[in-house]
């Protein structure tokens, strides 16, 4: 999710009341066909609809918290605007400056900027070198935040409708989808490629279109078990890392962490046992 600083503004007015495209122009001393196109990226955002010159809500809970943020502290829309909703929302939990660029496709150089910049607000807070949004002072915008990445995780205008999305930044996208995209498949509708052959209840997809490596593979099957962990999943989860661990060590993951742990003889709970795993690998051909 990202919004403009002149986005912003223009929800800020409408959190006053200001809800004209005229009073807006006015308020703003801007041209009112400079008005209504911001007002029309807005509406192609999903924020807000136009109808005879007056602008409404949409009415979601992740655009009435925002407004009602903005109205009490139009302050919020320097560090908010552009990339600051992403860099904010991944900050949610503390963060390195590499982790949040990780999390938000964004390059650590922007994050940092836009950490530093939200400083003099004590929007953020720093503890040993991780950054966290301080929502003991900013309950308000901690609750906007966590209402928008549920919003996010839900939509994206890159991904059919009815589509379940298991990673998503503003450089890239992976989701499942019952309907043919045109896009790269990957996660488990991608082993195959690489000599695992499974048949997948649906495909998983990613954007934007490429050939994608073993390493990109394994990290959008990780994605995929985080949000639908069941056994089947980290069974061939263990079974592609175990093929290929030699290109793929440099990958850390809680779920190959215990993967390694049920090899090493130990019981993991609801993990596959060591006697499922080397079933499986038999059947595939891969030596544990």
């Amino acid at each position: 999710m990202r919004l403009s600083k002149a986005e912003l503004k223009i929800l800020e007015q409408l959190a006053k009341g200001n809800d004209g495209l005229a009073g807006i122009a006015e308020a703003l001393n801007r041209d009112r066909s400079q008005i209504y196109r911001t007002v029309q990226r807005l509406g192609q955002k999903d924020f807000l609809t136009l109808k005879e010159g007056m602008i409404l809500a949409v009415n979601s809970t992740h655009v009435s918290l925002l407004l009602q943020l903005l109205a009490r502290f139009p302050a919020v829309i320097q560090p908010l605007s552009d990339s600051g909703i992403a860099v904010f929302c991944a900050s949610l939990v503390p963060k390195t400056v590499k982790e949040i660029a990780r999390a938000t496709g964004i390059r650590p150089s922007m994050v940092y900027h836009k950490l530093q910049s939200a400083k003099s607000m004590s929007f953020i807070a720093i503890v040993d070198g991780e950054y966290a949004l301080n929502d003991a002072i900013w309950p308000e915008a901690k609750a906007f935040l966590e209402e928008a990445m549920r919003y996010e995780a839900a939509s994206d205008r890159r991904a059919p409708p009815g589509a379940i999305i298991y990673f998503k930044n503003e450089r890239e996208i992976v989701f499942s989808s019952e309907k043919e995209v045109d896009a790269a498949l990957t996660a488990f509708s991608a082993f195959e490629r690489f000599g695992i052959k499974l048949l997948v209840p649906y495909p998983f997809y990613y954007l934007p279109k490429k050939e994608l490596s073993r390493q990109e593979v394994l990290r959008h099957a990780l994605a995929v078990t985080e949000k639908e962990k069941t056994v089947s999943n980290l069974m061939y989860v263990a079974l592609f890392y175990i093929k290929y661990k030699p290109k793929l060590k440099k990958i850390k993951h809680d779920f190959l962490n215990k993967i390694g742990s049920v090899l090493a003889g130990q019981k993991v709970a609801r993990y596959p046992t060591l006697d499922e795993m080397k079933e499986k690998a038999e059947i595939y051909d891969i030596e544990l």
